[in-house]
């Protein structure tokens, strides 16, 4: 609140003053009474006025960045009534009184919501792991009976569980915390899974894999990091070159912590989609008949927030792509190393 829109909502009030002080002055000369009478009485007038109004100003700004302090503090903006201060004047209790009213129905209508999206997310996280069932099934029928086309349709079910597997990822993205388990392993017992799950793709589209292993350990959940390296992993077979494609797996280990890295010498990405590999649903400027949802890149990211870990991509287009995870070293505390 400045002065200028303290006196523009006084605007009225003062051309009533200015008005009441010039009849006063046309009615005491009429009188009879000399100016030297007048001055006083305008200028005590004006310095009561003046200084009402300026203790009204400095109480109102007060209040003002008080509770725009207060506001800035919440993440839930809508709870604002609830730190206001008790109402001094009638006004400002039917003000409040109706904030309360607006904030209710606001929250009610947030519950219903949330109450709404966790049915919802139940449901999809049940149905997820119930569809896995046929899908394994069908699985081991054609490992059983290979025929001309059990090859395809394995094909084909590992792209079904690749993106039933990121549904239910997505479904639980929002709430890692209470699902994820924090410990200290080895840094590539997370990568073996990953590659058990893409193998299929691996060995059809005949990529060579170079892993440079190494001994560091890292503490995160294991279970979300071999997801994270999975869906890396999938997008490097996904982007691959038609021949000669390899993947490259390396970590390096500095005083800040540990960086995984996994490079593949496919299509590379361009630079002016770089800075937005990571968004939702962004499927990039050259998909050449390749299908994809834009949320395998953009989980990652997300999931990698949620876990405190960094993640970067650089790319030299039609040459290579490079995904580095960091991990920091942070303050974890083994109890068994305790001094």
């Amino acid at each position: 609140m400045t002065v200028l829109n303290y006196l523009s909502d006084k605007l009225m009030l003062i051309f009533l003053n200015l008005f009441c002080a010039a009849a006063l002055s046309l009615y005491l000369s009429l009188l009879g009474n000399s100016p030297a009478v007048l001055l006083p009485i305008l200028v005590i007038w004006m310095a009561v006025l003046s200084a009402v109004w300026r203790a009204d100003y400095v109480r109102l700004k007060r209040k003002y960045m008080q509770i725009s302090a207060q506001l800035n503090l919440l993440d839930q903006k809508y709870l604002i009534c609830e730190m206001l201060d008790k109402p001094r004047t009638s006004v400002e209790r039917q003000y409040q009184s109706i904030l309360r009213a607006a904030s209710k129905s606001m929250l009610e209508q947030v519950n219903r919501l949330k109450n709404s999206q966790r049915q919802y997310k139940e449901y999809i996280e049940e149905w997820i792991h119930e569809v896995k069932t046929p899908i394994t099934a069908v699985d081991l029928i054609c490992r059983n009976h290979p025929d001309g086309n059990h090859l395809r349709i394995g094909k084909e079910l590992s792209r079904i569980d690749y993106l039933v597997e990121q549904a239910l990822y997505y479904a639980r993205s929002e709430n890692v915390e209470k699902d994820y388990f924090v410990k200290e392993f080895p840094l590539f017992d997370a990568l073996r899974p990953a590659l058990l799950l893409n193998r299929t793709l691996l060995l059809e589209e005949k990529i060579s894999l170079q892993i440079k292993e190494t001994p560091d350990t890292v503490c995160t959940d294991e279970k979300w990091l071999t997801y994270i390296l999975g869906q890396i992993l999938a997008n490097a077979v996904k982007y691959r070159r038609s021949s000669g494609a390899w993947i490259r797996i390396s970590a390096n280990h500095t005083p800040g912590g540990v960086y995984l890295t996994i490079e593949d010498n496919g299509r590379g990405i361009r630079q002016e989609d770089l800075p937005r590999i990571f968004d939702k649903g962004f499927i990039g400027s050259i998909r050449n008949g390749n299908k994809s949802t834009g949320m395998g890149l953009y989980l990652c990211k997300k999931l990698c927030l949620k876990l405190g870990l960094s993640i970067t991509a650089d790319s030299v287009y039609r040459e290579s792509t490079r995904i580095t995870i960091g991990f920091p070293t942070g303050t974890f505390l083994h109890p068994d190393r305790r001094d």
